[in-house]
C-alpha cells in the first residue's frame, strides 16, 4: 500500500505494482547508524551534560531527524517496481532530483544477477541487470536483496504478461477471421 502512495507518479493509468526491489537494508544500517549517533544521540548526550543550551541541542536532534528521514526515503524510493506492464528503475537523489527507466515486458532481451564477496554471499545481495531488446540499454540495480527472487519475480510477470498478451492477440485473430467469414458468406 505505502508503494502505490509514494510511486504512483511513476506508473500509467491501469499499471499496479507486484513487486518493489530496494538495495540491502545491510548495505545501509552504516549511514543510519551514523545518523542516529551524530544527529540525535551526541546532541541528546549533550542536553544532560549542559542542560542550558537545551535550544541547541534540540535543533541539532531535529536537523539530525530530518536527515534521518531524507536517509531512509533515498534508501526506499530508489528501488525497482516490478508491475503488471514492465519493470521501472526509480531513481530519486532528493526531493527535487529524480528520474525513471521503463523497460516493458515484451522488450526484455535478458536478465541477470551477480552475487559478488563474502558479504554479499552472506547477506545474499548482489547486483541485477536487464538489458532491453535492440537498444543495447542495460538497466541495473545495485546490492539489491535477494536477487535471484528478484529476477524470478521479472521473468514470472513476464511469463504471465506474454501469456495475456497472446491470449488478447489471439481473440483479436479469432475476431477478424470470424468477420470476415461471415463477410463472405453474405457476399454469395
Amino acid at each position: 500500500m505505502l508503494a502505490n502512495i509514494l510511486f504512483r507518479n511513476y506508473l500509467n493509468e491501469g499499471e499496479n505494482i507486484y513487486f518493489v526491489a530496494h538495495t540491502h537494508p545491510f548495505l545501509m544500517y552504516p549511514v543510519f547508524f551514523r545518523v542516529i549517533f551524530i544527529g540525535i544521540l551526541v546532541p541528546l548526550g549533550f542536553n544532560i551534560i549542559m542542560p542550558p543550551f537545551q535550544i541547541i541541542w534540540l535543533t541539532w536532534i531535529g536537523m539530525g531527524s530530518v536527515v534521518f528521514l531524507y536517509e531512509i526515503m533515498n534508501w526506499y524510493l530508489d528501488a525497482w517496481l516490478v508491475t503488471n506492464q514492465g519493470v521501472l528503475d526509480i531513481q530519486w537523489d532528493s526531493f527535487f532530483d529524480k528520474s525513471s527507466t521503463r523497460i516493458e515486458y515484451h522488450m526484455i532481451e535478458g536478465i541477470a544477477y551477480e552475487i559478488k564477496g563474502f558479504w554479499g554471499t552472506i547477506m545474499n545481495y548482489g547486483n541485477i541487470t536487464i538489458e532491453k531488446m535492440g537498444t543495447g540499454t542495460v538497466m541495473t540495480l545495485e546490492n539489491v536483496a535477494s536477487p535471484k527472487r528478484v529476477e524470478q519475480e521479472v521473468l514470472h510477470y513476464q511469463k504471465q504478461f506474454i501469456h495475456y498478451k497472446n491470449l488478447k492477440d489471439q481473440t483479436a485473430l479469432r475476431d477478424i477471421l470470424v468477420t470476415m467469414a461471415q463477410e463472405s458468406r453474405r457476399g454469395k
